[in-house]
């Protein structure tokens, strides 16, 4: 399914007043706000990367019953924040929480970080955590490209400065095989998740049921987060935070390259067909729907 491309962030009201004053969704300044006021989050997106999850940011932004932080799509506070506090965290994201249903942020190391999990359980044991996955293999290599062909961080792919995907499989390239394969075993991490949190505060979608019918599955998530499941976005069948050219693995990857991917993955990928009670044979041969990523 082809979808245009979002365009700019919307400017809100705040946006255009001056930098002395903070303000609130509704224009008014976060000064005036009753003490009483506090709030941490309800549910949390916790991954993976490169599943949509800049798309389901906005949609949230969007839905006048959910209150996310913008910015930034990923927070991460329970990862790289931690140290900072609680008191840090609910001023620094949650001050401009205006009575909104649905609290939440958008992290996507929480599900493959144990330490975020139990800091997690500890602080929030009633949140709601959410988490789409895809075709392993794909979210690998868009993971890796990402950074490499956008020429993040230091890397310019046209002069060479970059690391090769390969990379993630050499003996001494563990390092880039958990940052770029690891998050794909996701039947590990929902087992691990589900020590801390009831399966039943955990829901797990697909990206491929977000093509096939975006509605429904927008529909299914605010459902779950109990707010109005009938809004409907103006980001559907638009584009947050598209790929670039040369991002599909079945392409760019040899044939030899991808059938090793598939022997790393494929008992995961079995155990979460069980975990889910869906077939997902089509990840080991990747015939996963094709288009651009929202």
């Amino acid at each position: 399914m082809l979808m245009k491309s979002a365009g700019p962030r919307k400017r809100s009201p705040r946006d255009e007043r001056g930098p002395s004053l903070r303000y609130d969704r509704r224009g008014v300044p976060c000064e005036l706000r009753l003490l009483e006021k506090k709030m941490l989050p309800n549910f949390l997106h916790a991954g993976a990367s490169k599943c949509a999850s800049s798309w389901l940011w906005r949609v949230c932004i969007e839905h006048p019953d959910i209150y996310v932080p913008d910015p930034p799509d990923n927070v991460n506070f329970f990862t790289v924040g931690y140290h900072r506090g609680l008191e840090w965290y609910e001023r620094t994201y949650f001050a401009d929480w205006n009575g909104e249903k649905a609290v939440g942020e958008f992290s996507n190391s929480y599900m493959i970080f144990e330490p975020a999990l139990q800091r997690i359980a500890r602080h929030l044991p009633d949140v709601r955590l959410t988490m789409t996955l895809r075709d392993p293999i794909r979210r690998a290599y868009l993971s890796w490209a990402h950074v490499h062909r956008k020429g993040k961080y230091g890397f310019d792919p046209a002069r060479g400065i970059g690391i090769p995907f390969e990379k993630a499989l050499h003996h001494h390239g563990h390092q880039y095989f958990r940052a770029w394969l690891a998050p794909g075993f996701y039947a590990w991490h929902l087992e691990r998740m589900r020590r801390y949190f009831d399966p039943g505060r955990m829901l797990v979608m697909l990206h491929e049921d977000l093509y096939a019918d975006p509605e429904a599955w927008l529909q299914r998530f605010f459902e779950f987060l109990e707010v109005d499941a009938d809004f409907r976005p103006e980001l559907i069948g638009k584009q947050v935070n598209p790929d670039v050219p040369g991002s599909d693995p079945y392409e760019s990857l040899s044939p030899e390259l991808i059938d090793e991917l598939r022997d790393i993955y494929r008992e995961d990928v079995e155990q979460l067909q069980e975990m889910l009670g869906r077939d997902l044979s089509h990840w080991l041969t990747g015939n996963e729907p094709k288009g651009d990523n929202p």
